[in-house]
């Protein structure tokens, strides 16, 4: 199975998992106090189900994905270097073209446009699409996912593994949110880069704070 068809089965799993908790969420309360509740949850209940939800979600994590693979790569001095200059668009796209990025930017600047146009995404709020980001993001990152067996019965190993996923879901999400609030224009691919370094760098805080939390517990 190749890499793009495991991206999908699992993005299939996860919007599964967001489809139950809205319809729990739905359910669960009495019409009167969830009259506008119900009303979100239905509008991101069809974005959850689209084919344009889809797209977005997998042109951003393969944007991340080869974006990490180059910058994996980079020494201290060299990476230290593109931090720098990430408001320099002449800087990023040089680098662009060394990571060989341009397909996958393309690909996410036709994605997110799809989004936008052709779903009822411009209708959410700002914090409903930081929730709907999240709530893709906790169950994208558990997905086939099992938490370290530990030698305690406290499950301290445990408990930082839950909150490195917690902290790398919510670097997903806001990495989502940066995306869509990236404006079309010349500085696009610079601000897409940001998103992508603000991201990386949520995911290393997640990493240096749980080999801390395991060496407390």
């Amino acid at each position: 199975m190749n890499k793009k068809k495991r991206k999908k089965n699992s993005l299939y799993a996860v919007v599964t998992i967001i489809l139950l908790f809205v319809t729990f969420a739905i359910y669960s309360c009495s019409s009167d106090e969830c009259e506008y509740t119900n009303e979100s949850n239905e509008l991101i209940d069809s974005i959850t189900k689209s084919d344009e939800f889809w797209d977005f979600e997998l042109s951003s994590e393969l944007l991340a994905d080869k974006y990490q693979d180059y910058t994996s790569k980079l020494d201290s001095v060299e990476y230290d270097k593109l931090m720098e200059n990430l408001n320099d668009d002449d800087y990023m796209e040089e680098f662009i073209r060394k990571a060989n990025l341009e397909k996958e930017l393309q690909q996410m600047n036709e994605a997110k446009e799809n989004l936008l146009l052709h779903t009822g995404f411009s209708r959410l709020s700002e914090d409903e699409r930081i929730s709907l980001f999240r709530q893709y993001a906790e169950n994208h990152e558990s997905t086939g996912k099992t938490l370290i067996k530990t030698r305690t019965e406290g499950g301290d190993a445990n408990s930082c593994e839950a909150k490195r996923q917690a902290a790398y879901a919510q670097a997903k999400a806001d990495y989502d949110n940066d995306i869509i609030n990236c404006r079309m224009g010349s500085s696009t691919n610079s601000c897409y880069a940001y998103a992508l370094s603000r991201y990386e760098r949520g995911k290393d805080m997640a990493d240096i704070e749980y080999k801390s939390c395991i060496q407390r517990n």
